[in-house]
């Protein structure tokens, strides 16, 4: 349904017929749309234009009852080009004769330019038949406005003003307005002709970004020219024949009434100005402003089409009831990733408060959040140095992974790079307790071995001192700084050997080593004696477990029911804080390390806990919390006192029924086994709705709490969302996370199969209505379900995902190669290689028979965008429908506010135009609710 730069297909009219209004004019009208969609008013600009039946346009022809009509001397009216009674009074009253003629009540009001205006005037004429107003390029009919349009934007375009003016004499230059219109009425058409034209090009070329040859050839046919030159020139000289200053004066009228306005950044024609002064005047008004875009889009620069269809369906979800804009799910920031000083004093932390993951600060106690430091690549980590209020962050180029280390010293404004190769990994980066030297992985050697190096911050004299194949990490530096803790993930990042390098000779002692175990957490304690691990050495879930340096067995302090994801020692009396993951839920448990005895946390919202800090001696904690109902936020948590304290969210306007929790359901696969998985229902279910099935990444992650703004959005719009953790998932032992390994790959898929079909049983749903949804690993599912299954879905989406195995292996980061044969299979063997082109969508493609979207970042280091590329092709070639979003400075997902905008609405769009949300019969009848 949807077409390029965000655009709907042309409007066939389904009625069309002539109205005669004042002698001598007849009027063209026409309706097209749904007949028993939102009633709308489109008017065409000018004056002296007409609407376009053959164009794609912005109004969704599911959801709207489109009427347009040629006004007086325009387009297929008649007389052409007539002046006679032709005012903006006589206009209001066409409006009105329209309406009557065809027997509706109210009606949404829209129009750009010109239209604008007049929307605005016959608004304040008759605001009780009006249901709203969606506005683009606003104009007041001021004198100042007219003369910036005619004379001062010739200061942009000299070398179009010197031709456009120079075809009147000198001294007729001071008002062009009247020295064109004086020609365009003369019979002569020696006269008339060459002005129309003109005066044409002029207006071709100031209202757009780039005014192509193509554009400029549309809008050459000579008559067309002369009526609207002559009917601009008309208004123009007449004040449009609305008093200066009335507009806003009467704006009072209209304010309780939606209202979306679009406005070019560069508007030659209509100054952003007026439209800043109607929403001052309006506050309930929506303001979007495009920033690359002139009066009228054209496919050099389509960013103002997409935001008028945008604002257009905005209009309709609130006139039809259905919650808020999807523009307002994406707009909650989240705060994320603290970090304390050592003194405690300062909390630093990453928030998306400004488009992108940023450094903000607070002091403590009592401080407020604020932005430390705004660069144009999202910043990917923080932390503190020891014994002072520095900050180490990390950024990469446009998503590609190669993070850079830098060190923000306190009181500085500007960042220090501690590393400038932008063709170099650096990982994992760790402080030694006095500060002075610094500890990271990188790839610098070779593009597929993370070596370990130690780095003075007083001399930057930089050495390497651990060199292997494959990924390693540093984890901690030991107390006295002689032992840099490793983890050493060759053989899979859930296969870990533990081991510590001395830093003065090199000297390499394993600590653990075995198949199956990952080190999640890892610190020194007891002076450097001993380490605190999160681990599942030997145990299907992670557990808290100490593990003497001099030798000695793991000796499990807490083994609570679920996974522990993080945990911090409280001071020195033996107690530690532990986020144990059930279900995709955190809670916090304090337990007793020397009995073992644990209780619980109370008064935090039910959500995953992603960072543990202790505070002030462990009399508090910091946790940032994710949760499925709002973005991450930063809370303090007092143990003596059992209060819970919010230190940083983003705001959240959205009313409780806009948001859901959703319920956790286990359901039977096809083998006995139990996908457990996340169901999401709107509050007030309607029959007959449409559902999402939505598979996560990894496939070594989990689908947990946590902000999904596009989901929450479909749910409040009365999808079902299911979003399961099939095998291969973390979270549910260590048997399941394996359960979907090399030869057992697609038993995932069967996983997914039967998910389907268990909730196509459930009451309500249309099971001829489900779709499939993934990213990354999840879009090799959702391609898989897609053409394993061909005629059970609706429609799928595919995030970022493989679609071939053997080009995957081949294109993905080197660093990522070895720990992704692990899971899929080695391409360097017979048996490998075979395994991975069997697994591959690519291949299967003329199976699929539903429509596909497709999105992906130009800078995926893990998923070559060659891979959506890919499929794309085949399908296109097939004549198969498919809508690919290719998204720049991008990455492995979508980290900027821009991007996220980009790449869900459009993916909300497909959705709801594949499984037919807004056809008739489908949607709630609006119609006789809006009257």
């Amino acid at each position: 349904m949807m077409l390029k730069h965000g655009l709907y297909p042309p409007l066939l009219p389904f009625r069309s017929f002539r109205l005669a209004v004042d002698p001598p004019h007849e009027l063209h009208v026409e309706e097209g749309g749904d007949p028993a969609g939102i009633p709308v008013l489109a008017l065409h600009g000018g004056p002296g234009s007409a609407f376009r039946s053959h164009t794609p346009q912005s109004f969704h022809p599911g959801r709207f009852r489109v009427v347009r009509f040629d006004q007086r001397g325009c387009g297929r009216s008649t007389p052409l080009g007539c002046l006679d009674a032709n005012t903006t009074e006589h206009l209001v009253a066409d409006i009105e004769r329209v309406r009557e003629a065809l027997g509706i009540e109210r009606w949404l009001v829209t129009g750009a330019s010109w239209g604008c205006l007049l929307a605005l005037v016959y608004g304040l004429a008759h605001p009780d038949r009006c249901l709203g107003f969606r506005l683009q390029g606003v104009q007041f009919a001021d004198r100042a406005g007219i003369r910036a349009w005619f004379h001062d934007a010739g200061r942009f375009f000299p070398e179009a003003y010197e031709a456009f003016a120079g075809h009147v004499p000198e001294e007729e230059r001071g008002d062009l307005v009247a020295a064109y219109h004086r020609r365009l009425v003369d019979p002569d058409p020696a006269m008339h002709e060459p002005a129309a034209r003109a005066l044409r090009l002029w207006l071709a070329t100031v209202q757009v970004v780039s005014a192509s040859p193509a554009y400029v050839f549309s809008l050459s046919d000579p008559v067309a020219a002369r009526v609207i030159g002559t009917l601009i020139t008309h208004y123009c000289l007449n004040g449009y024949f609305v008093p200066e200053g009335a507009v806003l004066a009467g704006i009072g009228r209209l304010r309780h009434l939606p209202c979306e306005i679009v406005q070019g950044r560069i508007d030659m024609v209509t100054a952003p100005e007026a439209a800043w002064r109607l929403k001052a005047a309006w506050p309930g008004a929506r303001l979007t402003v495009v920033d690359v875009a002139n009066h009228v889009a054209t496919p050099e620069a389509p960013d103002l089409s997409t935001a008028i269809t945008e604002a257009t369906d905005r209009l309709a979800d609130r006139l039809e009831g259905r919650g808020p804009a999807l523009a307002d799910y994406l707009a909650l920031a989240s705060h994320q990733a603290p970090t304390l000083s050592d003194d405690g004093t300062l909390l630093a932390w990453i928030a998306d408060e400004t488009g992108s993951g940023q450094i903000w600060t607070m002091a403590r106690p009592g401080g407020r959040p604020s932005p430390r430091l705004i660069l144009p690549d999202p910043v990917t980590s923080v932390a503190f140095r020891p014994k002072s209020r520095d900050i180490l962050f990390t950024t990469d180029g446009g998503g590609d992974e190669r993070t850079q280390l830098w060190l923000l010293r306190d009181g500085q404004a500007a960042p220090e790079p501690l590393t400038q190769d932008p063709r170099v990994l650096h990982a994992g980066a760790t402080f030694d307790p006095p500060g002075q030297r610094l500890v990271y992985a990188a790839n610098a050697r070779t593009a597929a071995d993370m070596d370990i190096h130690l780095k003075s911050l007083e001399t930057g004299e930089t050495r390497v001192i651990l060199a292997g194949q494959g990924w390693r990490t540093p984890m901690k530096v030991s107390p006295d700084g002689t032992l840099i803790l490793v983890q050493d993930n060759g053989r899979g990042l859930h296969d870990a050997d533990l081991l510590t390098v001395e830093v003065a000779t090199g000297e390499i002692r394993p600590l653990l080593s075995r198949r199956e175990a990952h080190v999640a957490a890892a610190r020194f304690v007891e002076g450097g004696a001993a380490l605190l691990l999160v681990t599942d050495a030997g145990r299907a879930f992670h557990g808290l477990a100490r593990l003497p340096l001099a030798g000695g067995a793991l000796e499990w302090l807490a083994t609570p029911e679920g996974d522990v994801e993080a945990a911090v020692t409280l001071g020195d009396d033996g107690h530690a804080a532990v986020a144990v993951n059930r279900d995709g839920v955190s809670r916090i448990l304090i337990f007793d390390l020397g009995t073992g005895e644990s209780r619980p946390v109370e008064g935090l919202p039910a959500g995953r806990v992603t960072s543990l800090l202790a505070a002030d001696g462990g009399r508090r904690l910091v946790v940032a919390l994710a949760r499925f109902d709002r973005p991450s936020a930063i809370l303090e948590v007092d143990l003596d006192a059992g209060a819970v304290a919010t230190l940083a969210a983003g705001a959240h306007p959205l009313a409780a029924e806009d948001t859901v929790v959703p319920m956790p359901v286990a359901i039977p696969s096809f083998d006995g086994a139990t996908v457990p998985a996340f169901l999401f229902e709107p509050a007030e279910p309607r029959p007959g709705r449409p559902a999402l099935v939505f598979v996560h990444g990894g496939p070594e992650s989990q689908f947990a709490a946590h902000w999904r703004p596009d989901l929450q959005y479909l749910v409040r719009r009365g999808w079902t969302v299911l979003a399961p953790n099939v095998r291969g998932s973390t979270g549910y032992g260590r048997a399941w996370q394996a359960g979907d390994d090399l030869d057992r790959r697609m038993d995932s898929v069967r996983d997914l199969e039967a998910v389907r079909a268990w909730l196509a049983a459930q009451p309500g749903l249309d099971a001829a209505r489900i779709c499939v949804a993934g990213q990354s690993y999840g879009g090799f599912m959702a391609l898989s379900a897609l053409a394993e299954c061909p005629d059970h879905w609706c429609a799928g989406a595919d995030f970022y995902g493989i679609a071939d195995f053997p080009a995957f292996m081949a294109t993905t980061g080197p660093w990522r190669r070895r720990l992704r044969a692990v899971e899929y299979g080695d391409p360097d063997t017979p048996e490998g290689a075979a395994l991975l082109a069997s697994l591959s969508p690519l291949a299967k493609l003329d199976r699929i028979r539903a429509p596909l979207f497709l999105a992906h970042g130009l800078e995926d280091p893990r998923v070559s965008p060659a891979q959506s590329e890919a499929v794309a092709s085949v399908l296109r070639g097939r004549g198969h429908p498919v809508t690919l979003v290719r998204v720049a400075d991008e990455g492995h997902g979508f980290r900027r506010a821009a991007s996220r905008r980009l790449v869900f609405d459009t993916f909300v769009r497909f959705l709801e135009a594949a499984a037919g949300v807004h056809e008739p019969g489908r949607r709630a009848a609006a119609a006789s609710q809006l009257t």
